[in-house]
């Protein structure tokens, strides 16, 4: 029988939701693929293609990249109380956001914009590093997945309504968008002001397992990041199959940015649409189903099934890009929505199933270091080999979506035998 949340439980829940779908609406306008559509379509003209189209590579890859500096939010965070931490930090990042529309629409402009992205970005690592513990304090392991996914739906659609809102811009009134930006920081901080009232259930026991495991003497750096991986084989192996499925989604969102604009020349709000609204769709339709198979297991039994719809996802993409048959890109968006409901999930709560409640913290701080790296280095790579395939025979830049479905089956594959490697432990 499926088991309930308690009373506190769900009061914690309802105090969740309306600052995270505020704080999502703000989010939408710097996440990867529509802050990437709004600089490739805003700057165009005002610099080479190439130069462009490297800066929408590192401003979609910017939700990955900012990860880097997980490990200085795992240190300010530790045995600190979080909930003042986290509604200082959505504050900060409301300002971010709404400051990038002050920024000229010039040649100078998309520096200041691609730096202003990717500040707005490690703002929000902050959030979701120091976030996770408070989830992990209030929502017992059992019906985690269910109750945060509540969550993670409710920032989806805000998500979701300020894709909408930037694709009708940039098809109607281009210049308007530096209003949807005031917008979205106004949102920001309402969400910022939402999330005092939110409290965390025996704060002191959360507190004390951090102490416990040593926090207030080793702090989270790049030497505790390789000692958690040395001493932790299976966490390694998990993080090893999801650097590689990972680099290959983070680059062939960054190449269809430019494939769908330089390729294809679909408008501005189909390709927002496409990217980004409805994949989004998605993820509340389908968020349930995953939780599910999320709470029933171990994440790596999860991962096991879950990746499989990625890689459908870019296999069709594929074929819609080699045959020219752009209504099957549709159909890659709502498999791209599919898979990403599910990685969600992974993503935020995977490492609870590795970690004791003291380490959580650093070993979410392990996730989102490694995929800051893959940030950094996965989108501009992806574009780089198209724009080379492109000089070197036009029309051979489709070629480069090989690669990260290459690495994406290689991630899968991992993920497949650490499964395989449970289910012989357990017999």
């Amino acid at each position: 029988m499926k088991a309930q949340p308690g009373a506190v439980v769900q009061a914690l829940y309802r105090r969740e939701l309306l600052p995270w779908a505020l704080s999502g609406f703000t989010l939408g306008m710097v996440e990867g693929a529509t802050a990437a559509v709004l600089v490739k379509q805003g700057f165009a003209g005002l610099a080479s293609r190439d130069v462009v189209n490297l800066a929408a590579a590192f401003v979609s890859g910017a939700p990955a990249l900012s990860n880097m500096t997980s490990f200085v939010w795992a240190n300010l965070a530790h045995g600190r109380e979080r909930i003042r931490m986290l509604a200082l930090l959505l504050a900060l990042f409301g300002v971010l956001v709404g400051a990038i529309g002050l920024w000229p629409r010039a040649s100078a402009g998309l520096a200041f914009t691609v730096v202003s992205v990717i500040a707005a970005r490690v703002v929000w690592a902050g959030v979701l590093t120091a976030r996770t513990a408070v989830w992990s304090a209030n929502y017992p392991r059992q019906m985690l997945a269910r109750i945060t996914g509540g969550i993670v739906t409710v920032t989806a659609l805000g998500m979701a309504l300020a894709a909408a809102f930037a694709g009708v811009v940039l098809q109607t009134q281009p210049l308007l968008t530096r209003w949807l930006y005031a917008l979205a920081g106004i949102a920001g901080l309402a969400a910022a002001w939402s999330y005092r009232r939110m409290r965390v259930r025996q704060a002191f026991r959360l507190r004390q397992a951090e102490h416990a495991e040593g926090a207030s003497a080793t702090l989270f750096s790049f030497a505790v990041m390789r000692r958690i991986l040395r001493e932790d084989p299976a966490y390694r192996r998990f993080m090893t199959a999801l650097a590689l499925y990972g680099a290959g989604n983070l680059m062939i969102a960054a190449q269809l940015v430019v494939m769908y604009s330089d390729e294809l020349h679909l408008p501005a709000a189909t390709q927002v649409a496409l990217l980004t609204i409805v994949p989004l769709l998605c993820v509340p339709l389908f968020t349930p189903m995953w939780a599910r198979m999320f709470d029933a297991g171990h994440v790596v039994e999860f991962r096991a099934r879950q990746c499989w719809v990625l890689i459908a996802a870019m296999g069709v993409v594929i074929i819609a890009m080699f045959t020219g048959f752009t209504p099957l890109l549709w159909l890659a968006a709502m498999l791209f929505g599919i898979a990403t409901a599910g990685a969600n999930l992974g993503w935020n709560l995977g490492h609870n199933d590795f970690a004791s409640l003291g380490k959580v913290q650093q070993y979410m701080g392990v996730n989102v270091t490694l995929t800051g790296m893959r940030g950094l280095i996965a989108p501009p790579a992806g574009v780089l080999v198209y724009s080379l395939l492109t000089r070197a025979q036009p029309g051979a830049g489709r070629y480069a979506l090989l690669l990260p479905m290459a690495m994406t089956l290689a991630g899968a594959i991992g993920f497949k035998r650490m499964q395989l490697s449970r289910g012989n432990r357990s017999q």
